[in-house]
């Protein structure tokens, strides 16, 4: 037993809670914190992952342990029910999230000890089955153990079905509806001919077929690799010369639950039978009710890690195959590329190119006229809706504080004066004083709640924070900042009322940069998101047809549930998303009002290093969906603009590189006798059209900044330099995309230095 093991107690009776804090305590586990209510149990839970939640079905308050116990058993924290109840109603509904084990009161402690250690085992093991599905875990386990392998190998080549690859049940993988066999086979691996028909007789009376009986190991390990039952009943000590402890361990490999049977009581046998993480232990003598309990707890838990393990390698089967697909494309795009660049060098001509140029030149022209339309007004809720901020944040104790502290600070509430709104902070295995910060600001803020996780499934992508968060959401409308947020009181006033359309399913604010004067690139970023600005207004105009950012994004809870959250395996979540639910026909809207401030990354490699990222995930994104948008049931002008947002790096870097030809033309002009190193023979309106493409929308921004005459003309030539950087970017994200192993996400580093008050 490790002295570490952290439990958290939930109970509302005051006496029977400290009692068992006190023996858990005396017995050398960690007690963590007692809570009298569900939803204290989850915020709990959540913040201080204990590693058993022991949890009393009937709680005080609006949710039940089984509420509750829902929640915490999807955060894959195991859970133990704790009941003075016995009636079938109650177990059936506890058992449909199935639990770890049920406890009776009042507590038989041995039973208590047992049933915690017994619960730990188990659920590291079946977190290790989780980690090698996704690739997280490296180390070689029992699981995945080379022999085991081998025997399970030659066994499937005999023909006995090997449950990685033939399980005895059908799932469906997402929403965990597991569908068990009408009919449970039964295996009895007891010495004792009497009580093995004993509880035959009482197997067979309870509904369920016993495929067999035996009495020593080597008949168990036969005819159970024969029958291949849906569960073991095992006697600890059988004939021959192999205890069921050592049996259960040869048949790891076949992945049926074993539950233990004995009459003997002693810890050190007890503790070696829990050490093979079985699915449960019967002390003799057997009782019908606790053994069709514990059978159906076994069976249920067993099918639910099945699934589990089979949804994440589907998943990451998924991902692997779209990962080909990716590195196709970037070899055919980049090898078409080259080849086209060379055949323009050799023979001197880009009239090619200038066709190419004028179709993002005519794009950026459009979407600049249309952002000179009114946009449509929002038209405000009767009854404001209940909102969900979410933040996640990975080594973060720079900027949290005042992000925390701005985001709590926002004016949205109920008529009574009550926050409207809840505020989640997923700390991603931090490892600086994220943490330390947090945990002082909980006690200033009541509607601030606390989500941690740890390796090895911390820091593996902003998507799967994002999806934590949204299983304890409570909110019907999910906001997502970055951790470096500052936002003015009024931010969610002004931004919700964009949703309160049956059609519209998610809305962007304007993002800014709070260190905008800290030096050239910040100030050109800042820049860069006016001009984001420009083209999602442009957009909303254009049929509502906005897209996500990272930052300042607002999604209605049913329709990131009907998309099944994010993809945390993409590099870009936000921008996947939107693909997503415009290909579902959803509407997405631009706040102009509403301002979310940032941080700008204030030195090039980062810089390079963050745009990169953006960049891969803007093909990736591209590459994976592109047959889907094609196919969509909506406008081919909708469709294409889709195509359009996802290519905005590529079709900028293109326009860039006709500026680097037009500059080498008038180098060879006026330096080189005349000399016209390219030729371009499209039509003048054509050149034109590419040459000053991008410049009116540029403008347009830079007019709505307030900037004069003489401030605009100098950030117009200061931006024309800065986007330069998109011709390497280019080249980084192709040769990124074709050597990457995995889909791996990486955070921008903010350092909350230089900040001015966003909020000014």
């Amino acid at each position: 037993m490790d002295i570490m093991t952290k439990i958290l107690i939930v109970e509302d009776e005051v006496i029977t809670a400290s009692d068992l804090k006190n023996r858990l305590e005396d017995s050398g586990y960690t007690v963590v914190g007692m809570e009298v209510s569900g939803e204290k149990a989850i915020d709990t839970a959540a913040e201080l992952r204990p590693d058993v939640v022991l949890m009393d079905i009937n709680l005080k308050g609006k949710l039940t342990g089984i509420d509750a116990a829902k929640k915490i058993l999807s955060l894959e924290l195991p859970v133990i029910f704790l009941t003075a109840y016995d009636d079938k109603t109650t177990f059936e509904k506890a058992n449909m999230n199935p639990p770890y084990g049920f406890i009776k009161k009042p507590f038989d402690f041995q039973n208590v000890i047992r049933t915690i250690e017994l619960t730990i085992n188990r659920s590291k093991i079946e977190a290790e089955k989780i980690d090698l599905a996704r690739g997280l875990s490296k180390d070689s386990t029992d699981f995945e153990d080379k022999n085991l392998k081998k025997i399970a190998k030659n066994e499937y080549e005999k023909g006995v079905k090997y449950p990685r690859v033939d399980a005895p049940y059908s799932y469906e993988a997402y929403d965990k509806q597991v569908r068990l066999p009408s009919k449970i086979k039964v295996f009895i691996v007891e010495d004792e001919v009497i009580t093995a028909t004993d509880i035959k007789l009482t197997l067979e009376e309870l509904g369920f077929e016993v495929v067999g009986m035996a009495v020593s190991a080597n008949q168990a390990i036969d005819l159970i690799t024969k029958t291949m039952p849906d569960l073991i009943l095992m006697d600890i000590f059988i004939k021959g010369n192999k205890t069921g402890i050592e049996v259960t361990k040869e048949l790891e490999y076949l992945n049926i639950p074993i539950i233990f049977l004995t009459a003997n009581t002693d810890n050190a046998i007890a503790s070696q039978a829990i050490n093979t993480a079985p699915y449960g232990y019967l002390t003799k003598p057997l009782n019908k009710s606790e053994i069709e309990k514990t059978i159906e707890v076994a069976l249920k838990k067993h099918a639910e890690n099945l699934n589990s393990v089979y949804y994440v390698e589907n998943k990451v089967h998924e991902k692997s195959i779209e990962l080909k697909i990716e590195k196709t494309d970037v070899i055919l795009i980049f090898g078409g590329s080259i080849v086209i660049i060379i055949i323009s060098i050799l023979t001197a001509n880009i009239t090619w190119l200038q066709y190419v140029l004028a179709i993002p030149a005519v794009a950026m022209i459009t979407l600049s006229l249309a952002s000179l339309i009114t946009q449509e007004e929002p038209i405000p809720y009767e009854v404001d809706p209940y909102v969900t901020v979410v933040v996640p944040a990975h080594n973060e104790e720079f900027t949290i504080k005042k992000c925390v502290e701005s985001l709590a600070a926002m004016d949205y509430n109920t008529p009574e004066g009550k926050k409207n709104f809840e505020l989640i902070v997923v700390n991603d295995g931090s490892e600086d004083n994220t943490g330390k910060v947090l945990a002082s600001l909980k006690p200033k803020y009541e509607h601030l709640r606390i989500i941690t996780r740890v390796p090895p499934r911390s820091g593996k992508g902003k998507g799967f924070v994002l999806n934590d968060a949204f299983k304890l959401s409570k909110g019907e409308i999910i906001g997502v900042f970055d951790a470096d947020t500052r936002v003015k009181p009024d931010y969610l006033t002004k931004i919700i009322p964009y949703l309160n359309d049956e059609n519209v399913v998610g809305v962007q604010s304007r993002v800014k940069m709070y260190n905008e004067k800290e030096n050239f690139l910040t100030h050109m970023q800042h820049l860069e998101f006016a001009n984001f600005a420009t083209i999602l207004r442009a957009k909303d105009n254009l049929g509502k047809a906005g897209f996500l950012g990272g930052n300042g994004q607002f999604v209605k809870t049913e329709s990131i549930f009907e998309c099944e959250g994010w993809d945390g395996f993409a590099i870009t979540e936000d921008l996947n998303l939107s693909v997503r639910l415009m290909i579902e026909k959803g509407q997405i809207r631009f706040c102009k009002e509403a301002t979310v401030y940032q941080e700008a990354v204030s030195q090039w490699v980062p810089f390079l290093r963050q745009r990169s990222r953006w960049s891969i995930g803007n093909f990736e994104t591209l590459f994976i969906y592109a047959p889907s948008i094609l196919r969509a049931p909506i406008p081919f002008l909708r469709k294409m603009g889709i195509i359009e947002h996802v290519l905005w790096f590529g079709l900028n870097m293109l326009i860039f590189f006709g500026f680097l030809v037009f500059i080498a033309n008038i180098i060879g002009w006026y330096l080189l006798d005349h000399t016209v190193i390219l030729v371009a023979n499209a039509p003048h309106i054509v050149g034109l059209l590419s040459a000053v493409g991008f410049i009116p929308c540029l403008l347009l921004s830079l007019h709505r900044e307030k900037y004069s005459p003489f401030e605009i003309i100098k950030n117009t030539i200061g931006y024309w330099l800065y986007s330069f950087h998109l011709i390497p970017l280019f080249f980084m994200t192709f040769y990124s995309m074709t050597l990457r192993k995995e889909r791996k996400w990486i955070k921008t580093e903010h350092k909350g230095s230089n900040e001015e008050d966003g909020n000014s």
